[in-house]
């Protein structure tokens, strides 16, 4: 911290004034206050240590009685001095509790003190005090803590206590709060193997469908935890894999020893495959190669097997990376090359190889695995383009470069950085030299070709780079910035290329090429359409002296250059005198206003002399406040130079950095407001005040200033007469009124929550705004007033409808059987309008175990804004704890509810099912049964009977009702036969087979024997031949399916289900295997309709598998059918050559 005894700002001499007597608030303000923020606090620390205790006490006494501002000085005259019961009794007082509880964490304030606000009915001090617990590891105290807070303000409250717990009291708690992303997320750093317990249990508990919900909502958490705790991620790897992110997977090979035995213990995937660890791309952490160093080589090839470098997803041209598999280089050749043979034939096809894993092989190998593929795909210039990155140099190069000579701009702009990476794996700097001085094409041609290679170029490594001649960054460098079309991301991609050459060179010490590519460098930085901040060099002093005199020899008289040098050099500045004038000239005496302000802000760089020089260029200019370095310089540090600007500021700020007077608004952060001095803080709001007001000034100047004011009153005023944005923004700035208002009395909240609320019912931006406001000032409010307060507007029949729904939602983020009784109580308000039913119903759905809840709901749900309110799936609102009650519900409105209720319903209640959901599976077979119920409701309803949980309860349940409609088919009434016969059809036809697990086909097949049974043939054929491509899906072709859909259509060849090509998903080699055996199964079949459909199965394989040789005999097969159809028509298929 910079000291001062006096402000070094020259001010003109006051008069003489009357000495204030010692020990009194006049007497600090005097001494104290024209010294800077920092002097000042670091002078008054020292005056406060000086004093005696009775001195101390008498001033103490008489801040404490004073001002807001006053009695601030006082609270910290007690953190200096460490009194600890005047600190404890801040805590309550609500103006000084915040910088009271800052405190706290570092100071031993006693415990009942903090007790009594952890229990507080305010929800910002509660939360505020949580965060001090957690921070100053008051672990048993938060424990201590935690039943009362649960008992008092409920479970969401008792969540967000949790981080500050131990991790035992953590995993006892967390499966009975149910806490938010948010605190689950720090939970995850405080105690991950609780999180992870408590995710995994959450996981296995799950039906199937819902894993890809739960697994895209919690991965985040999960593998944060993995990656704080190695214990946590092998629980996770052992019981819910899919959680563990690529990364958070490579952190557990730090204990591949364990994650070996977890994998070969894990059961098979459903496919039959064993469970396989996807890892990212890229060199692995030197500890994760000690550790797998330490494995014995079989069990290093078994781990390899079983971990799976995860392909990179495309994201356009681009720089590709070329990083071997970290994992596979650490084993031998041949072992490397078997293993990649293995994945490429379990994989659909080479392209789902990531080209790190090929990386991994030796050059000879990469050619022969590699090479036909490349060859055979020579007119699919992508894959071709992406796989010859794999290739030798010499093999590669020749391919590459005949695409780049393409006329084709996407052929390019694919060929250029696949060369370019092609001899970047190659790994001789020579080769790649001279493959980068024949890009000179690239940099000439299109923008998006010469970004691509660009950034591939970029990303290479520090030795391949250092390889580089000069003319190559020259002639990419001033291609680049002489050329129109190049955009901010092209140079962003010349920026990067240039600051990795002087890294190269700096710590090779080559200065020559060091200072070739600054020069270079301060071009491009230069250029207007690179628009982001200017980072400094990451070099040492020494390295910047030597550099400075080899740059100032080639950047001339150009300012632009001697700014970004400056810019680049900025931590280094003072150690080069030279540099330094130029830049303080260039900021003072430039005509262009952007170079004035990057210079002025690289002047300022240095640390050690940043509020000297900021108080230097703001003495001479004022304008130089508009640079944002020295605007936060002054409004934290240099507070003694707000007075000086504001001045200059009354009729508009200019100066060099603005030309012309006009308007300004600074927009400091809030918080440092509150290191000022009253007299400043009433000084700055009568400046924004009149920029608020002022009806010449910019909309956005206008609104930026209305944010900055603290004056109720003002900006009441303008959220009544202001323009739309003018009036959003002080909106705004209502909610942060009552939280700094040091130095007035505090403004009546229930008046601000007034007009607050008047606005929210409007809608719109203002709307918005207010909203905001109103949340922000309910924290600060005790629970019982807020309620209060919110109550009346909720239930107000007259009120709007927009401001009843908005003290809704705010009531609804409060605690407490209070909060919760004025909601009901506003839903039973006589006259309540349904949309202010429909926000209080997306609450109390979540509250539906509670009595005479789900009667409300229930009663209302027929209403459409209602009902999308209260029938959800798992993830939203309704939380674990009150599943059993919230099925209940769902099961209630199945059963009494009109038709577009009972048809949400049934979609949303087998995210709910368990195994012992008999009632609710029952409700739903019996709508596919009752003659009342309408199409659309049992079509819903039979399309939900795949998710039925197979048990003691599910197969009966299910069975009963296929047997009640199987009766009525036989009936003799004709109007009872016929619906029943239209519902097993339309059961048959509604089921979603493809989406289901390997469960539901047992659904499928017990469906399919009732329609059998009735005699609905075709829909039997076409449902048995849904389940059979389903089963391949799975990794089973299922011969005896296959022989009930032969029996059905050998004999009546129309009931084949399809009329047009046959599409399978065959994702695995088993699924694959699957669809071969059925083939055969088919083919030696040899009738026409056995024929027909095993040559369309052919046609499907063979798509997914490039028409390889077990394809081609098939094929071969079916030419030689017994059936003259089939064999002709398979004549007529052109597998194209052989490989």
């Amino acid at each position: 911290m910079a000291t001062y005894e006096a402000s070094q700002t020259p001010s003109p001499q006051p008069e003489p004034q009357p000495v204030p007597a010692p020990l009194t608030s006049a007497w600090l303000k005097a001494h104290f206050d024209p010294l800077p923020f920092p002097a000042r606090m670091s002078a008054l620390a020292r005056y406060a240590r000086a004093l005696t205790p009775e001195a101390y006490a008498s001033l103490r006494e008489v801040l404490a009685a004073g001002a807001p501002d006053e009695r601030h000085t006082a609270l910290f005259l007690a953190v200096t001095r460490r009194d600890l019961a005047s600190i404890a009794e801040a805590l309550t007082d609500p103006l000084l509790r915040r910088r009271a509880l800052s405190a706290a964490i570092r100071l031993p304030v006693p415990e009942a003190a903090l007790e009594q606000l952890a229990s507080s009915d305010i929800k910002a001090a509660r939360h505020e005090t949580f965060r001090v617990l957690r921070l100053s590891r008051r672990r048993a105290l938060a424990a201590r803590l935690l039943p009362q807070v649960h008992e008092r303000h409920g479970a969401r409250e008792a969540a967000q206590l949790l981080p500050a717990c131990p991790a035992r009291t953590v995993a006892a708690w967390l499966p009975r709060l149910d806490p938010p992303p948010g605190v689950l997320s720090t939970l995850a750093r405080t105690a991950p193997y609780a999180v992870a317990e408590f995710l995994a249990a959450r996981w296995q508990n799950l039906a199937h469908r819902e894993h890809h919900r739960f697994t895209a909502r919690c991965r985040a958490v999960a593998s944060m935890a993995a990656e704080r705790d190695p214990d946590a991620g092998l629980l996770l790897l052992e019981r819910a894999p899919d959680l563990l992110t690529a990364r958070a997977a490579g952190s557990l090979l730090r204990h591949p020893a364990r994650v070996l035995a977890i994998l070969r213990a894990a059961p098979p995937e459903s496919d039959g495959s064993h469970r396989e660890l996807r890892l990212s791309a890229g060199a692995l952490p030197p500890a994760t190669r000690r550790a797998l160093s330490e494995l014995p080589p079989a069990d290093l090839v078994d781990l390899a097997r079983r971990c799976l470098m995860r392909q990179p997803r495309y994201r356009g041209p681009g720089r590709q990376d070329i990083e071997p598999d970290g994992l596979l280089a650490l084993l031998p050749g041949p072992d490397r090359r078997r293993l990649v043979e293995e994945r490429i034939r379990r994989g659909r096809s080479m392209r789902s190889v990531p080209i790190a894993t090929l990386a991994a092989l030796e050059p000879a190998h990469r050619a022969e695995i590699v090479g036909p593929w490349v060859e055979r795909r020579s007119n699919q210039q992508w894959t071709s383009s992406r796989l010859a990155v794999a290739l030798p140099l010499a093999v590669g190069e020749p391919l590459l470069r005949d695409m780049a000579d393409q006329h084709r701009v996407h052929h390019r702009l694919m060929a250029w950085p696949a060369l370019l990476a092609c001899a970047e794996l190659e790994g001789d700097p020579d080769e790649f030299a001279r493959v980068a001085v024949d890009c000179e094409r690239a940099w000439h041609d299109q923008e998006e070709v010469r970004r691509a290679a660009l950034q591939q170029l970029a990303g290479t490594s520090r030795r391949l780079l250092a390889a580089l001649p000069d003319r190559v960054l020259r002639d990419a460098v001033i291609t680049t910035v002489q050329s129109r079309d190049s955009t901010a991301r092209t140079l962003n991609a010349a920026e990067r290329l240039l600051r990795r050459a002087v890294q190269s060179a700096t710590s090779a010490g080559e200065w020559r090429r060091a200072a070739y590519a600054t020069e270079l460098l301060c071009q491009v930085l230069a250029d207007p359409r690179s628009h982001r901040p200017v980072a400094s060099l990451p070099i040492d002093e020494a390295s910047a002296r030597a550099l400075w005199p080899a740059t100032a020899a080639t950047t001339g008289a150009r300012p632009d250059l001697h700014t970004a040098l400056a810019e680049l050099l900025a931590p280094h500045l003072t150690a080069l005198p030279d540099l330094d004038t130029l830049v303080r000239r260039i900021a003072l005496e430039s005509g262009d206003p952007d170079l004035a302000a990057r210079a002025a802000a690289a002047w300022v760089a240095p640390a050690p002399l940043r509020e000297q020089r900021s108080a230097e260029l703001i003495g001479l200019d004022a304008s130089f406040i508009e640079v944002p370095v020295i605007l936060r310089t002054l409004v934290t540090r240099r507070t003694d130079l707000l007075d000086s600007v504001l001045a200059a500021a009354r009729d508009g700020l200019s100066g060099r950095v603005r030309p012309r007077a006009a308007a300004w608004s600074g927009a400091p952060h809030p918080g440092p407001t509150g290191r000022w001095l009253p007299v400043q803080r009433h000084a700055w709001d009568e400046h924004h005040a009149r920029v608020a007001t002022d009806e010449l000034a910019p909309l956005r100047t206008r609104a930026d200033a209305a944010a900055q004011l603290r004056d109720a009153e003002r900006l009441t005023a303008l959220a009544e007469s202001a323009p739309q944005p003018v009036a959003a923004a002080a909106l705004g700035a209502l909610g942060e009124v009552a939280g700094v208002a040091y130095d007035r009395a505090q403004p009546a909240t229930d008046a601000l929550l007034e007009v607050l609320l008047r606005h929210a019912a409007t809608g719109g931006v203002r709307g918005r705004a207010a909203m905001a406001s109103v949340r922000r000032l309910l924290v600060s409010l005790p629970d019982p007033e807020a309620v209060a307060l919110l109550a009346p507007v909720a239930g107000a029949a007259d009120a709007p409808v927009g401001t009843r729904k908005e003290a809704v939602r705010a009531l609804c983020a409060l605690t407490g059987d209070e909060a919760f009784d004025a909601l009901v109580r506003a839903w039973d308000a006589p006259g309540q309008h349904r949309d202010v039913r429909a926000v209080i119903a997306r609450f109390l759905v979540a509250r539906v175990d509670r009595p005479g809840i789900a009667d409300r709901l229930a009663q209302e749900a027929d209403v459409a804004a209602v009902r999308e309110a209260v029938i959800q799936g798992r993830g939203g609102a309704v939380g674990e704890s009150v599943g059993v009650a919230y099925t209940a519900f769902l099961t209630r409105l199945v059963k009494e509810g009109t038709e577009e209720t009972v048809v949400a319903a049934c979609r949303a209640l087998p995210a709910w099912f368990t195994p012992e959901s008999a009632d609710a599976m029952r409700t739903v077979a019996h709508v596919i049964t009752d003659r009342r119920r309408s199409r659309g409701e049992w079509e819903t309803a039979a399309q939900q009977l795949l998710w039925f949980p197979l048990g003691a309860e599910g197969g009966p349940i299910l069975r009963d009702a296929m047997r009640t409609l199987q009766e009525r088919a036989d009936a003799a009434d004709p109007r009872l036969r016929a619906d029943a016969l239209r519902r097993l059809a339309g059961i048959g036809e509604s089921l979603p087979i493809s989406r289901g697990s390997p469960r539901s086909l047992l659904v499928a097949d017990a469906v399919a024997l009732s329609l059998r049974a009735v005699g609905l043939y075709r829909e039997t054929a076409a449902l048995t031949w849904k389940s059979a491509l389903a089963a391949i899906r799975h990794g089973e072709h299922h011969a005896q399916r296959w022989e009930q859909l032969l029996a059905l259509v050998e004999e009546r060849p129309e009931r084949l289900p399809f009329s047009t090509g046959v599409s399978v998903d065959v994702p695995t080699a088993r699924a694959r295997a699957a669809l071969l055996a059925a083939v055969r199964l088919l083919r030696e079949r040899g009738t026409p309709a056995s024929g027909s459909l095993a040559l369309d199965l052919v046609r499907a394989g063979s798509r997914a598998t490039s028409w390889d040789e077990t394809w081609r005999a098939e094929l071969e097969a079916l030419r030689n059918h017994e059936d003259h159809d089939t064999a002709m028509a398979a004549l007529l298929v052109d597998p194209g050559p052989p490989r």
